[in-house]
């Protein structure tokens, strides 16, 4: 026979996966009853999003040799919110005072942009998350006694952004599309995109 204590917790366990999917659910619902109000201000937001990036790609290689190609793409998610994005990256070198005895030695960085697009539960809302990143390239050498490794978890920090945008699906337009594109050509900062500080939060 268990214990009362046993019984107490499964219970509780019980209540809360019920919850859990009842929250889930509620959510998915939402979700899909903003969809098919707002479906084609949706679809033809990311049609622009999709015509500006291949105009970018059909450019000469000399406009866009540093990053190569707008990548677009759909992804299936847990709560079937439509998602979309677009990404890009390019290599970068960057000099880090990573140490007494390597002084700002240079390191070279794939340096990530990515842009996410969702339906939201909110009625004629949709969500945009500009991530951001530089991951340090470095080849594995096993001699090597880490000297030059970063350490500092505030460098590793100050190489990631990532926030979430709540904007209204009747107020986005060209321009909107136009400064992503932008962002994702790496010809402007996330920080001076016109919905900026309407982020919901960072990450």
């Amino acid at each position: 026979m268990s214990h009362w204590l046993e019984e107490a917790e499964s219970r509780k366990e019980m209540v809360e996966s019920h919850s859990a999917v009842d929250v889930i659910k509620k959510k998915k619902k939402d979700i899909q009853e903003n969809y098919a109000a707002n479906s084609k201000l949706y679809e033809n937001f990311l049609k622009e999003l999709e015509s500006l990036a291949e105009r970018v790609n059909s450019l000469p290689t000399e406009y866009r040799e540093d990053y190569g190609k707008i990548n677009f793409n759909s992804k299936d998610s847990k709560l079937d919110n439509h998602l979309f994005y677009l990404s890009t990256s390019r290599r970068v070198h960057k000099r880090i005072h990573s140490g007494l005895f390597t002084y700002f030695k240079k390191y070279t960085f794939k340096h990530i942009r990515v842009a996410y697009f969702t339906i939201a539960r909110e009625m004629g809302m949709f969500d945009i998350e500009l991530k951001e990143k530089f991951l340090l390239r470095k080849r594995i050498n096993p001699d090597d006694d880490r000297k030059h490794k970063i350490r500092s978890s505030k460098k590793r920090e100050s190489n990631r952004k990532d926030f979430v945008f709540r904007l209204s699906l009747e107020q986005v337009n060209s321009n909107t599309a136009l400064q992503i594109v932008d962002w994702l050509a790496y010809r402007q900062e996330m920080e001076t995109i016109s919905f900026f500080n309407q982020k919901l939060h960072s990450l």
